[in-house]
């Protein structure tokens, strides 16, 4: 049968005007099809708005009272009381409202508080709470306090023989899932917090931690299943964002191994993870690892961590896989970022149960601030855990660095190789090799092992190293060498690292160098007013510098004063022996020196001076002026 032509007007009045064309469709008669499908939504939705004008008058709130309290105590396996009064509504959905919740458990000593909640609610199934058998999901949780104690073991103890301690117990794993037997599992659903508190007890360290006004959604629809959580929450007085996920909940709160993944943000850091966690022991970690601290000293203290030299770090950054061995966490493919300096290498932290922790590995700098590492390691690792945290101070080292730059104070190495030790009794910080003003630095700050009590030895080794520059960076005036040559330095010094210990130091030094000028220093004029003058400032005698062809000086240590034990210049014409006294800690001098010409037919004689006053400019005083020996 073929359609009816429409006409080209008809056809543009159509579809310029729908409603007309609507009206149209909606004055013909219903089809047989449609007719049942429009009776029998209508018939549906009128058993539905009769079901919930009923229900209310067929459910006894009773039952469902007794039941949310009820499974409130099965959850958690403890005593459970309710003090408000229960609220129970059908509208947009069925919900149940419980206030003024606290859960008990027995302990020694008596009841210890586990949780309280302002007010709980959950919503039900209107067929389920006919039969008597109400089921709860979606719960919310208003004010609630949750108290948590970490064993030993890191097992945490928070359910008793409940449904939730059941599943903890229980669950075993299935791939990259968790199993439960089927009579064990429960429905979850969402959860949702406002304004909470969680609680931490550590009875290992003693340590507390609180997190407040925790608000967001916990989404665990099964025991057997994954959980999503999202939160925002305080944790002393700092606010923190935590995204988190684990196909293995069950896993970890049993303090068996389970995957997670999330972020944990705030202003001061941002840390990522994605991989396998334990909660046990020592909370290890295994898998892809990032953190972001921009300043590194506010986060420490925010951590309530004090670690001595730290306020020299600023930014710092880690990516690493983390691998856990039995009582090993490695950190491997290590990138560490320290202020504008960046470091590879792996790291090992090992945590056996019967000695202290102990950090070694190795890592490569660009550069690095050695004066940062030595502030930062030194008391602790020569034992002075007055300027550091407790937790920290017990902390082993074992450790090799290397840097490309390196500075230490004013000056700049390359190509540095330091080792670090703090294992037991003996604590060593080594420099074991450096490039130091176009010659070599080693050094070496450690425990006296065997020596005096609380003594640190330091040793200082700088060879075939350009001295005048030296004394330029470090902005020293007066006369001083300016040539190429080595020191040696050996100093005991008593614990803590204070100043007065390092003014009382003991120990020797040993000074060479090779061909160079002593500025300031003006023989020829020194001479000229010995002869006129009983005493006169060392820059009287004119400018101009000594020549030598070598410096030899040898000197003992203690009580902030040097004493020399030989001293020796040697110029091309002449020779100055210096004896006596510098007391360096206040920058003066009490000296003998002879100078004596090489040459014997000359006609200068030896003249001896004592050398007074205070550096840079010393007074001289001859003491006599010997004639020249006659010509043989």
């Amino acid at each position: 049968m073929r359609e009816p032509s429409i006409s080209y007007n008809a056809r543009v009045i159509m579809l310029t005007n729908p409603f007309g064309h609507l009206r149209k469709n909606l004055s013909r008669p219903l089809g047989r099809r449609s007719r049942r499908v429009l009776i029998g939504a209508i018939v549906a939705l009128f058993l539905f708005s009769l079901f919930q004008l009923i229900a209310p008058f067929l459910i006894s709130s009773t039952v469902v009272r007794e039941s949310m309290e009820r499974a409130v105590a099965e959850w958690t396996g403890h005593d459970v009381t309710i003090e408000g009064t229960p609220d129970i509504r059908f509208w947009p959905e069925p919900r149940i409202t419980l206030r003024e919740i606290t859960i008990r458990k027995q302990a020694e000593g008596g009841e210890r508080v586990l949780g309280r909640v302002s007010r709980l609610s959950a919503s039900f199934d209107l067929l389920q709470a006919l039969l008597g058998r109400p089921e709860f999901k979606d719960f919310r949780l208003t004010n609630p306090e949750i108290y948590v104690l970490r064993e030993a073991d890191g097992r945490l103890d928070w359910a008793n023989d409940g449904r939730l301690s059941r599943a903890v117990r229980d669950a075993r794993p299935d791939g990259s899932s968790q199993a439960l037997a089927t009579g064990e599992d429960a429905r979850m659903g969402d959860v949702r917090i406002s304004n909470g508190i969680f609680e931490i007890s550590d009875v290992a360290s003693g340590r507390i931690t609180r997190f407040q006004s925790i608000n967001g959604t916990l989404d665990w629809p099964w025991l057997s299943r994954g959980l999503e959580l999202k939160a925002d929450a305080y944790l002393n007085g700092q606010a923190l964002t935590l995204d988190m996920s684990s196909t293995q909940p069950l896993l970890l709160l049993s303090g068996k191994s389970g995957n997670i993944s999330g972020t944990m943000a705030s202003a001061l850091f941002h840390g990522q993870f994605r991989g396998v966690a334990n909660l046990a022991a020592h909370a290890f970690l295994s898998g892809d690892a990032e953190l972001t601290v921009p300043d590194l000293s506010t986060a420490m203290r925010w951590a309530g961590l004090n670690f001595a030299g730290v306020e020299r770090l600023k930014s710092f950054s880690l990516n690493t896989r983390l691998v856990t061995n039995e009582d090993i966490l490695r950190l491997d493919n290590l990138s560490l970022g320290l202020n504008d300096a960046k470091a590879t290498g792996i790291l090992d932290l090992v945590l056996p149960t019967d000695r202290p922790a102990r950090l070694t590995g190795t890592l490569a700098f660009d550069r690095m601030d050695l004066s940062a590492a030595l502030a930062a390691i030194a008391p602790r690792a020569m034992g002075d855990t007055s300027r550091g945290n407790s937790h920290l101070a017990g902390l082993e080292l074992d450790l090799r660095l290397s840097a490309q730059q390196a500075t230490l104070g004013p000056f700049q190495l390359s190509e540095a190789a330091v080792s670090i030790m703090n294992v037991g009794e003996q604590s060593r910080i080594d420099i074991a090799d450096s490039d130091f003003e176009t010659g070599r630095l080693t050094g070496r700050i450690a425990t006296v092992k065997g020596g005096t009590a609380g003594a640190v030895a330091l040793r200082l080794a700088i060879q075939d190293a350009d001295f005048g520059n030296i004394v330029k960076e470090l902005g020293l005036a007066g006369p001083l060498p300016a040539a190429r040559g080595s020191l040696d330095l050996a100093l005991d010094v008593d614990r803590p690292l204070e100043p007065e210990a390092w003014r009382n130091a003991k120990g020797t030094l040993r000074f060479r160098t090779d061909r160079g000028s002593l500025s300031g220093v003006n023989l020829a004029g020194v001479r000229q007013l010995a002869a006129q003058k009983p005493y006169f400032p060392l820059s009287d005698a004119g400018s101009g510098s000594l020549e030598f062809d070598h410096i030899d000086i040898s000197a003992n240590l203690a009580d902030g004063s040097a004493d020399i034990r030989e001293g020796k210049i040697t110029g091309p014409s002449e020779n100055l022996t210096l004896s006596g006294v510098v007391p360096y800690i206040n920058s003066s001098l009490a000296l003998s020196a002879t100078i004596e010409p090489i040459a014997q037919d000359t006609k200068a004689a030896p003249l001896m001076v004592f050398i007074g006053g205070s550096w840079p400019n010393p007074v001289i005083w001859p003491v006599s002026q010997t004639p020249a020996k006659p010509l043989q």
